[in-house]
């Protein structure tokens, strides 16, 4: 028996579809996925064994028995720190620390949230391998989402499939405009395989923001993004003169009490892949912050 199974209920408009035209068209499943199914799974027609070309009929059950799931060669599970806000067969959500790369990379073979999610399904018996939805920057904070298995992943990650992702952020200087939005173009600078720039012929890259406390020499801002481009928040605050607190890639480097930009994603909004409910959490903005926020 497999970890992970999934069943439908064959609607009358479905029924003569054969079963990989049912599983594409309804229940959404990439090609790829089918033919995981089909070399390691399992697929049931009211708890028969059925074949991809076998018709459904209206009222049937069609059941799906997922294979079990194996990590990459570059990723093994390793204990460390967790913060899980929610949790079940399909999704998993944490609040992530600035300082822990959300992946194992190159240059940095640490602790990462990936390995400790690892680590986590394995202490529980799960064959689940790590599939991140939602990235977060090494030293960005705050709300993230990691599917289960393979088709959880998939639906998460369809365009009708729409995540929110809300953050703060501490800005240098006072920022003039109560609210606004910022649509400028990013692309890779030219040399650099890491750093980002404002362009006319970049990606298409849009950031909504609004003031929440302006301080003497700082500005807490609420942002959310409508594009998810990499270092989007930073390039673009830095763009209108107001770079992150913290972030030396687009600011200055300063002494900070923590390690990282100030910048927290604070509230994450989804609808579950399976069930359809709308899912919404939140997590508040790093104690550390305060050396800022309490100014005078």
């Amino acid at each position: 028996m497999s970890a992970v199974t999934k069943s439908w209920r064959v609607p009358q408009e479905a029924s003569g579809q054969s079963v990989r035209d049912f599983l594409q068209k309804r229940a959404y499943f990439s090609r790829q996925l089918i033919k995981r199914v089909k070399a390691a799974g399992r697929i049931d027609i009211n708890r028969q064994p059925a074949s991809l070309k076998q018709n459904v009929a209206c009222d049937e059950q069609v059941t799906v028995h997922f294979p079990d799931e194996v990590a990459g060669d570059n990723l093994r599970p390793e204990e460390g720190p967790l913060t899980i806000c929610y949790e079940d067969e399909d999704v998993i959500v944490i609040d992530k620390p600035s300082s822990v790369p959300v992946v194992p990379s190159p240059h940095h073979r640490d602790s990462s949230i990936a390995s400790r999610l690892l680590h986590h399904y394995e202490k529980h018996g799960l064959s689940n391998t790590v599939h991140i939805v939602t990235r977060l920057d090494r030293e960005t904070s705050g709300l993230m989402i990691a599917a289960k298995h393979a088709y959880s992943h998939r639906l998460l990650t369809l365009e009708q499939r729409k995540i929110e992702r809300f953050y703060t952020a501490l800005i240098k200087g006072k920022l003039k405009q109560e609210e606004g939005v910022i649509e400028t173009p990013i692309a890779r600078k030219a040399g650099s395989i890491v750093e980002r720039t404002t362009c006319l012929d970049g990606k298409p890259s849009k950031t909504l923001y609004e003031v929440q406390e302006r301080h003497e020499e700082t500005t807490l801002v609420r942002l959310k993004l409508e594009t998810g481009r990499t270092h989007q928040i930073r390039v673009h605050m830095a763009s209108i003169g107001h770079p992150l607190v913290g972030d030396t890639l687009y600011g200055e480097a300063e002494d900070l009490a923590w390690s990282g930009q100030a910048l927290h994603c604070h509230q994450l909004a989804f609808d579950h892949p399976w069930t359809g409910k709308p899912m919404s959490f939140t997590s508040a903005i790093p104690d550390e912050w305060s050396r800022y926020t309490n100014e005078g």
